[in-house]
């Protein structure tokens, strides 16, 4: 695994707060017009020699400019129940439906546990508010077509329908077109370089009425009518089609039980029900349990995946800083998260064909990574100091001082905080990460939020509390609602403590598909 880098900041509050971090007073004591730049972190060099570039890693980066697209095909027709071959691979495309669906695996799992030799591999390259008109992408990032490709996929499972509906009646005529289009595009192409690709058209799911929002209300009769749309572009164009409306409106119908996070979007178990009716759809038949076993190992799949597809900070990976930074910070972690998918495909695999680990053995065994390449390191040399230390290095004017409330030599958790705010009990609150600038292979995301209290009324933090870990990126935090509501590129979270302890017990998404080219924007 590799040492995340640690991209801590110091921040002053004057008269009131220091935290221990890089060097700030080479960046903010005054400098003379003939060293301008000389101090500043930034600006000044390691003296270290950039490492040789390994062409072999330049084929991890897939890119607009120049990954391959699919040659033509005619088209095929597609029927239901759908016939899958031995190792077919399978793409999911679409909106938050299906996006949303990597997180639970449910389907992924009785595609597997359904054809339990056949060692089908399966892509979800859906994105949040995709429609078969508009698919807005990073610069440079590769589009549907070059990800179909690259992935030689053979089957496709496409949900589209939800985000069009809000036009109305007014709108159905241009998403019946635009659809048709689309899914003739689709069909004249050969991703998996032979043959047209099978095609399932994916209705979108009923809404449900919660708390403070009657979606199902506002918005079931117009899903309605798209869904009849699609039904009908499926049949004019040949190919499948998955009413899984009618079953998860049966489903929303009881008031014990919420399905959906908001009205729209499946939480876990609003996914089963979704994922149950979508198999029994496609292969006319029931669908049996799910193997939790086999879902433990298709979610841990599709997080490493969806690392490998849509990193945080795609602008260093496929935008205008590519060239500087991108090479070996994400090239290498590309080539190694392919390596962590292709090992849980043949975990997935074996136990979808009645194998089991052998005991004490891991679950998925990763011990063929190769070892991260050393990354640039040409400038940002900063030095940590000690607090007593970096204090020493401050001018301060004369009418103010300056204390230390927290250092990381005392509170360890606080390293690399990157936002802080007080709450109504003048506890301080700091959000940290060593993630940044992405996840890389082998590790998670453990990012914290910290809360820091004087008890003693001393003027210095005497006690620390970590709120919420596990946290991805928090660059930005609101208190709210008797929570705090954290941004998690690419999602908006809420977290809270209902018990009392002093940590966060419940953690909800409430929104995703927040553009993650730069994580700042949060």
């Amino acid at each position: 695994m590799r040492k995340v880098r640690n991209c801590s900041v110091m921040v002053v509050l004057a008269s009131l707060l220091v935290f221990a971090g890089f060097n700030w007073a080479q960046q903010t004591q005054p400098k003379s017009k003939g060293a301008q730049n000389k101090q500043d972190a930034r600006n000044k060099t390691t003296g270290k020699p950039n490492p040789a570039e390994d062409p072999a890693y330049r084929k991890y980066g897939i890119y607009e400019n120049t990954a391959p697209r699919a040659g033509q095909a005619a088209a095929i027709k597609t029927s239901l129940p759908l016939q899958i071959k031995a190792g077919s691979r399978i793409g999911l495309v679409g909106n938050t439906l299906l996006e949303r669906s990597r997180l639970f695996g449910h389907f992924e799992s009785l595609l597997h546990q359904r054809f339990p030799e056949h060692k089908l591999v399966v892509r979800n390259l859906a994105w949040a508010a995709d429609t078969p008109g508009i698919q807005v992408r990073p610069a440079n990032f590769a589009d549907l077509d070059q990800h179909l490709t690259h992935e030689k996929i053979d089957i496709i499972f496409a949900a589209y329908g939800f985000n069009e509906s809000f036009a109305g009646q007014a709108g159905l005529a241009d998403f019946r077109e635009s659809l048709s289009s689309y899914i003739k595009g689709l069909q004249a192409k050969s991703f998996n370089g032979k043959t047209g690709p099978q095609i399932v058209l994916v209705s979108p799911i009923a809404n449900e009425n919660i708390t403070g929002v009657a979606a199902a209300d506002l918005n079931n009769e117009q899903i309605k009518m798209y869904l009849e749309a699609m039904r009908a572009v499926a049949k004019e164009r040949g190919v499948g089609f998955v009413d899984v409306f009618d079953d998860t409106a049966v489903a929303m119908e009881n008031p014990g039980s919420d399905l959906t996070l908001n009205g729209c979007h499946l939480n876990e178990a609003g996914n089963a029900i979704f994922a149950k009716s979508l198999y029994e759809g496609t292969f006319l038949e029931t669908a049996p349990q799910v193997n939790q076993r086999i879902r433990k190992v298709v979610t841990d799949k599709n997080q490493q995946y969806f690392r490998r597809y849509r990193p945080v900070n795609t602008f260093y990976y496929t935008g205008g800083r590519n060239k500087s930074y991108g090479y070996l910070d994400f090239l290498p972690a590309m080539q190694n998260f392919d390596i962590m998918v292709e090992n849980r495909n043949r975990q997935i695999w074996d136990l979808a064909a009645g194998k089991s680990p052998r005991p004490g053995s891991p679950i998925v065994n990763d011990s063929n990574l190769p070892e991260l390449p050393p990354t640039k390191e040409s400038r940002g040399a900063n030095q940590w100091m000690t607090a007593a230390d970096e204090l020493k290095a401050f001018k301060v004017d004369e009418r103010f001082e300056v204390n230390l409330f927290a250092g990381e030599e005392q509170f360890p958790d606080i390293a690399a905080p990157i936002q802080m705010r007080w709450d109504s009990r003048g506890r301080l609150w700091v959000s940290c990460s060593t993630t940044y600038p992405h996840v890389y292979p082998g590790n998670k995301p453990n990012d914290k939020l910290v809360i820091l209290e004087d008890t003693d009324g001393d003027g210095r933090a005497d006690k620390s509390t970590v709120f919420a870990d596990n946290l991805h990126m928090p660059l930005s935090f609101e208190f709210g609602d008797g929570g705090v509501y954290v941004s998690e590129m690419p999602h908006l979270t809420f977290i809270k403590d209902t018990d009392g302890d002093g940590k966060a017990d419940l953690r909800r998404q409430l929104l995703t598909g927040f553009g993650t080219e730069d994580s700042h924007h949060a």
